[in-house]
């Protein structure tokens, strides 16, 4: 079995290099590949209207829908640039509004964005529960379409000019991931910090891995799992490179 997981794309402008890049990585994925894992903010914003979807994300739906016609299963984590599916990306992809345990290669794997994963984060919480509840969402479904769009773009402007500065990670992050992985979860897979590595803890079951994903917006970064094995990755566009 074989998986992809990437995040962390913030796409918006179809002309922009990464976009053009992911792309290309879509149409080179190998044959054999069973799983692509997008574990959040692979959208700059993405709301789901019940009848139509942002213009420029049609080149990038148009290759995830090849993809699933070839029989690749998408799997979509909500990051905190995506406030809700709709149905064109349910019927599309498996969508998740929060984390998850699946079973890979017969072991259990968590995955999410990681935005969620500091407990002492109390401003974000409260703004993401509030932007998510569904009074939000039906106020948000009576804007129009481009008015979304423009005021999404404000506020998300600092995301959409990442500078590949990397965030700096909370200890409370690694302690939450610590007691998730003190059970029988083998490994976890998250996003939102932009950095790639790897991490290792020890439990009574034995040693656990998180994995964290480098962003795709700067540095074309994913995962694979393989034959039970993960390796990080790097899409360069540039020299032809296949995956």
């Amino acid at each position: 079995m074989k998986s992809i997981f990437l995040a962390d794309a913030h796409l918006r402008d179809p002309d922009a290099q990464a976009y053009q890049d992911l792309l290309s990585f879509l149409q080179k994925l190998p044959e054999d590949l069973d799983n692509l894992f997008i574990l959040g903010d692979f959208f700059d914003f993405w709301h789901g209207f019940e009848t139509v979807v942002f213009r420029a994300y049609l080149p990038i739906l148009a290759a995830l829908e090849k993809l699933a016609g070839q029989g690749v299963k998408i799997h979509f984590f909500a990051g905190n640039h995506e406030i809700s599916w709709g149905p064109y990306l349910e019927n599309l992809a498996c969508c998740y509004a929060q984390e998850c345990i699946v079973e890979l290669d017969g072991r259990k794997i968590y995955l999410a964005h990681g935005d969620r994963l500091n407990p002492d984060d109390r401003i974000y919480r409260l703004w993401s529960a509030f932007i998510r509840h569904p009074l939000s969402l039906r106020i948000i479904n009576l804007l129009p379409s481009a008015w979304l769009w423009y005021l999404a773009g404000r506020l998300s402007h600092g995301s959409r000019t990442y500078n590949g500065t990397k965030k700096l990670i909370p200890a409370q992050v690694f302690q939450s991931c610590a007691r998730i992985l003190a059970g029988t979860t083998a490994a976890m897979v998250i996003g939102h910090f932009h950095q790639a590595r790897q991490e290792t803890f020890i439990s009574s079951h034995g040693p656990r891995t998180l994995y964290l994903l480098g962003d795709w917006i700067n540095e074309r970064s994913y995962l694979v799992l393989e034959n039970g094995q993960f390796s990080f990755r790097s899409f360069h566009q540039s020299v032809g490179e296949t995956v």
